[in-house]
């Protein structure tokens, strides 16, 4: 299990930089750059404390409760990133990336990962 959630990573890392270059172009926006800063940081910051708290009520070792601890992290965390792009970011369609990268993702997750 650990070494597909690697993958994982590296498969989106490596979309990430294909798909962004693709639709956005090598000018890509970034959301700390507007007005929506704290509100990122605020935001991932209770994300990960609510995760991190998650693996006190849950068994590690048991394949299908960390499938599903991934996949609702997983989806929580890009959604709030793809909303995020999408009200800041909207003219560079950075949201899009994100969208993409979601559905990839937790497709990987239901159908590869487990």
């Amino acid at each position: 299990m650990q070494l597909s959630v690697s993958i994982l990573a590296l498969i989106l890392s490596i979309l990430n930089l294909i798909i962004g270059r693709l639709i956005v172009g090598k000018e890509r926006g970034k959301v700390s750059e507007t007005n929506g800063e704290i509100i990122q940081i605020i935001g991932f910051v209770t994300i990960l404390i609510i995760a991190f708290s998650c693996f006190f009520f849950i068994d590690i070792m048991d394949d299908n409760a960390m499938k599903w601890f991934w996949f609702y992290f997983y989806t929580i965390t890009l959604g709030f990133h793809f909303y995020l792009d999408w009200v800041y970011l909207r003219d560079t369609k950075e949201y899009l990336v994100s969208l993409i990268l979601l559905i990839i993702g937790v497709i990987y997750i239901l159908f590869i990962v487990f």
